[in-house]
């Protein structure tokens, strides 16, 4: 299934100062950020073939020196994805888009001892798969 390539595309679409990639953060550059798919993700329903809706939990990470650029760069994130107008398409036909839900908005989850700023923001996005 091809749900977080096509959303790391669509961020990456934001213009922000950082590339998204589909992994964690490494604190190898400032600013990085990363999409994650967190072990919550739920099915919700399923059928005798194998069709299933499910809510897949994402969390954002973004880590670096200025809190201004990670609130502002996190926050274009939430807007898009909270947008009544937001939509994910399958590149091949693995997913229909249901709908998305921020369920966390951008929150400091730490610092470290070079003075990065680790943010996270988190979401749901719920498609049907087919078997």
């Amino acid at each position: 299934m091809d749900l977080t390539d096509r959303l790391v595309e669509q961020i990456n679409h934001l213009g922000l100062p950082a590339t998204v990639y589909a992994a964690a953060v490494t604190g190898k550059e400032d600013p990085e950020m990363g999409l994650l798919v967190l072990p919550n993700s739920q099915i919700i329903s399923s059928d005798l073939v194998g069709n299933k809706v499910v809510n897949f939990l994402y969390e954002v990470v973004m880590r670096g020196t200025d809190e201004g650029q990670i609130n502002d760069a996190l926050w274009k994130i939430a807007n898009l994805v909270g947008s009544d107008d937001f939509h994910v398409e399958s590149a091949n036909g693995s997913f229909i888009y249901d709908q998305a839900q921020v369920t966390s908005f951008p929150t400091m989850t730490g610092v470290d001892l070079k003075g990065a700023l680790n943010y996270i923001l988190d979401f749901t996005i719920q498609v049907e798969t087919f078997g």
